[in-house]
């Protein structure tokens, strides 16, 4: 089974890039995906990811070079931080030492420099389309 995570805040502007992806793609038949949208990734999350062969992390990271740049971002974390902010590598950490789960995972993210407004709403949009497209002919 296929997950699909996008998360971030709805309130924030581009922070939401995540969950946008997802409601994009609620209206797209995916076969044998699960999508999630959430505020944040949380350590309860990796009850719901047990039986994923797949996980793909959508967000929004803060860039002030490239905003709009579409990117795999990874970032690292110094200690296993298992408050209600973690990381998509602490999830798959948690997957793997406490289930032997060892799924293949992805993460698309949207670079952004305002989590306040959505500055270029085209511009915008378009990331939406291009990643949701991208998931979308890659998970036929």
């Amino acid at each position: 089974m296929r997950v699909i995570i996008g998360y971030g805040s709805s309130i924030r502007g581009e922070d939401a890039f995540g969950l946008d992806v997802i409601k994009e793609l609620q209206n797209s038949p995916l076969k044998e995906t699960k999508l999630i949208s959430a505020h944040q990734l949380t350590p309860e999350m990796v009850l719901e990811l047990q039986d994923a062969d797949e996980i793909v992390f959508i967000d929004s990271c803060h860039d002030e070079k490239n905003p709009y740049a579409l990117a795999c971002s990874l970032r690292e974390q110094s200690t296993l931080n298992l408050s209600h902010h973690i990381s998509p590598k602490t999830i798959i950490y948690m997957l793997k030492n406490l289930y032997a789960k060892n799924p293949h995972f992805y993460i698309y993210s949207m670079m952004s420099s305002n989590f306040e407004s959505t500055t270029h709403n085209k511009r915008y949009k378009e990331a939406i389309r291009v990643v949701s497209e991208h998931l979308l002919h890659s998970f036929k």
